[in-house]
C-alpha cells in the first residue's frame, strides 16, 4: 500500500490515457480523411467513452492513494489513552436498531454485539417497523419473537451484570474501610477477569454455527472476549509479582467490568400511532425515534386510534432519553466491542469539534463458501479502502449500515414536514432511497464534516444469491443522480471555505458513476467503432488499476484471479445499475418518489425479476454475435475484446446466477415469447441497428420488456369472510395497507358495503386507516346486493343508500367508481342496460375486473387449516400459482381478443387469506415485471370503452364477457383443494 507505488499507476494511467486520445485525434486526421464529420463524430464519442472508464479507474488509484497516506501516518490511540477516555465523564450514546420483518435471529446477534460494547453511558432501542397487529399467525409469531428479543437480551446479561456489580461493590467497600492487601485484592480481581472469560465463552458454546456470519459474530463477539479476558487476568497476576498494582487501577477495573454488563434495551413500535410517521423506508423509522428522544409523551386514544403526544409537566409518561450521540445500525450488521468506544473517543478529539458523523464503512462476513456472496463481499471490502481513501481528500459520505451521529448535527439539518395531517420531522432525507448520501450533502452545507474511523470494526451481511443482490445494487444505484442538483449548489453557494477540487471531483463521481460508467462500458462494448481507433495503450490506461485491485484483493484476504470475477460480477450488474438509474430518471420526470426496496433476507432463493434475466441474455446474445461478425468482418481486436468479455458475462451467469436458476425465472415468459422467437432471430440480422436496440430498451426498461399495467382493487371494505382465531379485522385491513405501501402502490381502490358499518360501528376505523393511508373508496352497494335477485330498481336503491357511507369517511367529493356485486351485471338485456344507465345518471364509472381467480374461495380454507403450518404454507403456494396462472390468461386472453397488452385490474378481497399471501403475491408479480398503476389509468385504456352486452348467471370477468360475445371459450379459475394438504 505504497503512496509511491499508487501515484506512479496514477501517473502511468494519466499517460495512457493521453497518447490513446492523439492516437485517435492522428486515426481521424491522417488515416480516415474521408467522411470527416462522421467519423470525427465517431472518434469524439469514443475518446467520451473511454475517458469515462479511465476516470473511474482514476478516482479509485486516488482513494487507494489517499488510504495508503493515512495509513502510513496513523497514530492509534494507545490503549491507556482510550481507558483514561473511557473513564472521564463520556457523553451518552443510544444504539438504534431499524427492523422490518427481519429473521429474530439475524437480529438477536446485532442486539447481543451492541449489548456487550465496552462503554459505559449506553441504550439500545430496537425499532420495529411491522405492523402492530399481526393479520397471520405466522406474522403475530413473528412478531412476539422480536419484541421478546430485548427482554431476552437483558436476561442474558442479568446474571453476570449481577454478579460483577456485586464484586465491584464489595471491593468499595474493602477499600473504605481499613488498608488491605494490594496484592490480594489483584487475584480477586484476576479471579473475576476469569469469571468473566468463561461467561464469554459459555455464550460462544451455547450459540449454533450455522453459517460463516455466525462464526464470525461469535468470534468477535464472544471468544475474542473471552481472551481478552483471560489475558488481563494472566497480565494482573504478573503485575502482583512485580509490585506493579495500584489501588486506582482497581477501582477502574472494577468499575469499567460493571459498567460493561449494564445497558437497557428496549423496543419501539412508530405503527402503533396514528400521528407518527408511517412513511415505508428506514429513513423515517429512525426520524420517528429521533424526533421523541429527551421528551416525555403519553398515550391517548381517539377512537380506535391511538395518538402519542407530548405530556405536560404534571402528566406521568413514557420517557425517550436524550443522548449525545446515535448510533445506528442495520438489523445484519455485528460490530466489534470497541465499535462504540473507538468512535466516541474519536469525536472527543479536538480536530473532530465540527465532525457530525464517524463511521467505519462495513465490511463483508468472511468465509461464505457462496461463489456470489464471496466476489459481492470482495467489492464490498475494497469499497471500504475507497470510503477511506475518500476521508483524506475530505469527501467522505455516509453508507448507513452502521454510523455514529452527533445528535447536535441532525437538530441542525431538521426539516418539518406533514403527512396525513401530522406533523413530522425529518433529520434524514428520505427523497431518495440511499438517504444517507443525501444526508451527506445537507450536513456538508451546514459546514459538518464527515470521518471514516481507519479500521475494521463493523460486519454486515452480503447478498448469497442474484435476486437479492438485484435488488441491493439496483437501490444502490437509484438516487445518486437526484442528488447532484443539491450537491452542485452546495459547491457553488457554501459559505466559509470552499471545498478543494479534490473533493467536488470525489463527489461528483461517486453519486454519477453507476450512471455513467455502466452506460459507457454498454455502449464502447456494444457499438460497433472503427478497430483503428483503438491502441496498445487503451489496455495500459487500465493495467494499473487492475494490478492494484488484484493486489488490494489479495492483502484482505482473498485471491489474486478474484481481479477477474468482480470483472465478470460488474459485467452482470450493468443491467441491474441501469435500471436503478433510470429508476432516478423516472423520479426525476414524474415527482414520485421510488419505492424503498429492502435487500431480502430469506431463507432459499429469491426470485430474479424475469426482465432483467431477459437483459443478461440479450446482452449475451448482442455480444457473442457481435464478435462473430467482427471477427469474419476482419475487425480482429474488436471481436476478441466483445468475445472475451461475452465470455465473462456467460461465467456470471452460469457461476453467480445458474443455468437452472435462470431457467426457472425466464420459465413464465415461455409461453409469452415462444410466437416471437422467428421474428426475433430476423431480427439479429441487422446487428447494427435493431439487435442493440432489443438489448438497449431491455437493458434500461427491464420491466418493460414483458411487463403488464397492473391496478390494484379491493372488495368488500371494510370485511371480508371468516377470521383465525386471535386476528382481528382491523389488523387484516393494516397489513394489506402495509404491503401496498411496502410495493410502491400509492394509488388502489377498496370497494365498500356501508351495510357492514351501520350493522357493527367499530368496522368504520377501517376506512379510516384506508383513507390515511391516501387509498381511494368506491361504492360496492350497501348490502352487497345481488343484481339478478334484487332487479334495477332495488339494485340502484342500495347503490345510493350506500353513498352517504362513502361520503363520510371520503371526507370530499367522493371518486364515483362503482363494482357489480359477484360481478353480475344482469340476467337479461333490458336489465342490464337500465343499471347501467342508471349508473351513468349517477355519475359512477364502472370498475371491470380482468384478472380474478377467485381469490375470496382460498379464505375459508385457509381459517380452517390456520393451525397446521404445512398445510398453509401448500395453500400460499397454491394460491400465488393460481395468480400467476391468471394473470397469465388474461395477458393471453386480451393478446387473442384486441392483439395487443392492455391495462389490467386485479380483484382481491380484504380478507385475512389475502393479507397473509398479499407481499409474495405482488413480489411475484413484480419479478414478472408487472407495474402498478392507478385505477383511473388503467380505465383509460380504450379496452374498457368496448361494451360486450351479453348476460349471464355467473361470476365473469370483463375479458370473459368479451370472450362469451365472440363465442369462445370461458375456463374457469381453479379453486383450492378441500381439505389441509400440506403436499
Amino acid at each position: 500500500m505504497s503512496p509511491i507505488v499508487t501515484l506512479s499507476a496514477v501517473a502511468i494511467t494519466l499517460g495512457a490515457w493521453a497518447v490513446a486520445v492523439l492516437h485517435v485525434l492522428w486515426v481521424v486526421n491522417v488515416t480516415l480523411p474521408e467522411h470527416q464529420h462522421v467519423v470525427s463524430a465517431a472518434a469524439l464519442a469514443y475518446v467520451v467513452l473511454i475517458t469515462v472508464l479511465v476516470a473511474g479507474s482514476l478516482t479509485y488509484l486516488l482513494a487507494r492513494y489517499g488510504y495508503a497516506r493515512r495509513v502510513s501516518t496513523r497514530q492509534p490511540a494507545s490503549d491507556s489513552e482510550i481507558d483514561a477516555f473511557r473513564m472521564t465523564g463520556v457523553s451518552s450514546v443510544t444504539i438504534l436498531v431499524p427492523s422490518y420483518k427481519e429473521d429474530p435471529a439475524l437480529v438477536w446477534k446485532t442486539l447481543l454485539s451492541a449489548a456487550l460494547q465496552d462503554y459505559p453511558r449506553r441504550s439500545i432501542v430496537l425499532l420495529i417497523d411491522d405492523p402492530p397487529v399481526a393479520a397471520t399467525h405466522e406474522d403475530a409469531q413473528a412478531l412476539a419473537e422480536m419484541r421478546e428479543l430485548a427482554n431476552a437480551v437483558e436476561r442474558r446479561l442479568a446474571a453476570v451484570h449481577a454478579r460483577v456489580r456485586s464484586a465491584a461493590a464489595a471491593f468499595e467497600r474493602r477499600a473504605d474501610r481499613a488498608r488491605f492487601r494490594l496484592s490480594d485484592e489483584a487475584r480477586e480481581l484476576a479471579a473475576l477477569y476469569e469469571e468473566v472469560g468463561a461467561w464469554f465463552a459459555d455464550q460462544a458454546s451455547r450459540h449454533s454455527i450455522v453459517d460463516h456470519t455466525d462464526r464470525v459474530f461469535v468470534e468477535l463477539t464472544l471468544l475474542g472476549e473471552s481472551r481478552r479476558y483471560q489475558q488481563k487476568a494472566a497480565d494482573l497476576l504478573r503485575s502482583v509479582e512485580s509490585d506493579a498494582t495500584d489501588e486506582n487501577l482497581l477501582r477502574r477495573s472494577y468499575r469499567r467490568l460493571a459498567s460493561r454488563f449494564e445497558v437497557t434495551v428496549r423496543t419501539f413500535e412508530r405503527k402503533r400511532y396514528t400521528n407518527l410517521s408511517h412513511e415505508p423506508n428506514k429513513a423515517m423509522n429512525l426520524n420517528t425515534y429521533i424526533a421523541l428522544m429527551g421528551g416525555r409523551f403519553r398515550e391517548r386514544a381517539d377512537g380506535a386510534r391511538c395518538l402519542l403526544e407530548r405530556a405536560s409537566r404534571d402528566e406521568r409518561g413514557m420517557a425517550f432519553d436524550d443522548s449525545d450521540y446515535v448510533v445506528v445500525l442495520d438489523a445484519d450488521t455485528v460490530v466489534h466491542p470497541e465499535y462504540v468506544l473507538r468512535l466516541a473517543h474519536g469525536f472527543s478529539r479536538l480536530e473532530h469539534r465540527r465532525v457530525a458523523v464517524i463511521q467505519t464503512p462495513y465490511s463483508a462476513f468472511p468465509g461464505s463458501g457462496r461463489p456470489l456472496e464471496s466476489v459481492a463481499g470482495a467489492t464490498t471490502d475494497i469499497q471500504y479502502q475507497v470510503h477511506q481513501g475518500f476521508t483524506y481528500f475530505g469527501a467522505t459520505f455516509w453508507v448507513g449500515a452502521n454510523a455514529m451521529i452527533r445528535k447536535a448535527a441532525l437538530e441542525e439539518i431538521v426539516e418539518v414536514r406533514q403527512e396525513r395531517g401530522f406533523e413530522v420531522r425529518v433529520f434524514i432525507q428520505d427523497r431518495t432511497v440511499i438517504e444517507d448520501t443525501e444526508s451527506t450533502v445537507d450536513l456538508r452545507q451546514r459546514g459538518w464534516q464527515l470521518y471514516n474511523y481507519p479500521e475494521r470494526m463493523a460486519f454486515s451481511a452480503t447478498p448469497a444469491d442474484f435476486g437479492a443482490l438485484l435488488i441491493q445494487r439496483r437501490r444502490w444505484a437509484n438516487g445518486g443522480l437526484l442528488i447532484v442538483p443539491k450537491l452542485w449548489r452546495f459547491l457553488w453557494t457554501c459559505g466559509g471555505r470552499r471545498p478543494g477540487v479534490s473533493e467536488v471531483l470525489l463527489r461528483l463521481h461517486y453519486l454519477t458513476s453507476l450512471a455513467m460508467a455502466n452506460a459507457a462500458l454498454l455502449l464502447l462494448l456494444g457499438l460497433a467503432f472503427d478497430e483503428r481507433l483503438a491502441s496498445v495503450w487503451l489496455p495500459i490506461t487500465a493495467a494499473p488499476y487492475y494490478l492494484l485491485y488484484a493486489v488490494d484483493l489479495r492483502s484482505i484476504g482473498y485471491r489474486w484471479r478474484d481481479v477477474l470475477r468482480v470483472y465478470a460480477l460488474n459485467l452482470l450488474l450493468i443491467p441491474v445499475n441501469l435500471g436503478g438509474v433510470l429508476r432516478s430518471v423516472q423520479q426525476a420526470c414524474t415527482g414520485r418518489r421510488s419505492t424503498f426496496s429492502r435487500t431480502p433476507k430469506v431463507v432459499g432463493r429469491t426470485a430474479a425479476p424475469a426482465g432483467y434475466v431477459l437483459a443478461e441474455a440479450g446482452l449475451l446474445g448482442w455480444w457473442t454475435f457481435g464478435a462473430l461478425m467482427e471477427l469474419e468482418a476482419g475487425h480482429r481486436l474488436n471481436g476478441l475484446f466483445a468475445l472475451a468479455n461475452a465470455a465473462f458475462l456467460l461465467y456470471a451467469l452460469v457461476r453467480f446466477v445458474g443455468l437452472r436458476e435462470t431457467c426457472e425465472d425466464l420459465r413464465p415468459l415461455v409461453a409469452q415469447t415462444a410466437h416471437g422467437l422467428g421474428t426475433l432471430r430476423l431480427a439479429l440480422a441487422w446487428r447494427r441497428f435493431v439487435a442493440p436496440l432489443i438489448v438497449v430498451l431491455a437493458l434500461l426498461f427491464p420491466s418493460a420488456v414483458t411487463g403488464t399495467d397492473l391496478a390494484i382493487t379491493i372488495d368488500d371494505l371494510p370485511t371480508h369472510g371468516p377470521l383465525p382465531p386471535g386476528i382481528t379485522r382491523l389488523a387484516v385491513a393494516d397489513q394489506i395497507i402495509e404491503v401496498l405501501r411496502r410495493h410502491g402502490i400509492r394509488d388502489a381502490v377498496g370497494f365498500v358495503n356501508g351495510g357492514q358499518i351501520a350493522d357493527t360501528p367499530q368496522h368504520g376505523v377501517v376506512l379510516e386507516h384506508w383513507i390515511a393511508a391516501g387509498y381511494r373508496l368506491g361504492n360496492h352497494t350497501f348490502g352487497h346486493v345481488d343484481l339478478d335477485r334484487t332487479g334495477p330498481d332495488g339494485f340502484l336503491a342500495d347503490v345510493e343508500r350506500n353513498e352517504p357511507v362513502i361520503v363520510r369517511y371520503s371526507g370530499t367529493e367522493p371518486d364515483r367508481m362503482f363494482r357489480y356485486p359477484y360481478l353480475h351485471e344482469g340476467a337479461t338485456l333490458i336489465e342490464r342496460e337500465g343499471v347501467r344507465r342508471g349508473l351513468r345518471e349517477r355519475r359512477y364509472q364502472i370498475v371491470p375486473v380482468t384478472v380474478d381467480f377467485y381469490d375470496w374461495a382460498w379464505n375459508g380454507m385457509y381459517v380452517r387449516c390456520a393451525g397446521n403450518p404445512g398445510a398453509v404454507k401448500a395453500l400460499t403456494r397454491g394460491f400465488r400459482e393460481a395468480a400467476l396462472r391468471a394473470l397469465d390468461w388474461s395477458e393471453e386472453t386480451a393478446d387473442t381478443l384486441v392483439r395487443r397488452p392492455i391495462k389490467q385490474i386485479l380483484l382481491l378481497h380484504v380478507g385475512a387469506f389475502v393479507a397473509l399471501t398479499l407481499d409474495d403475491l405482488l413480489s411475484a408479480y413484480e419479478a414478472r415485471g408487472v407495474r402498478f398503476v392507478p385505477v383511473r389509468d388503467a380505465l383509460e385504456d380504450p379496452v374498457y370503452g368496448i361494451d360486450p352486452k351479453v348476460t349471464w348467471r355467473d361470476q365473469e370477468n370483463f375479458l370473459t364477457q368479451l370472450l362469451r360475445a365472440t363465442g369462445r371459450p370461458r375456463p374457469r379459475p381453479p379453486l383450492p383443494r378441500e381439505g389441509c394438504h400440506t403436499d
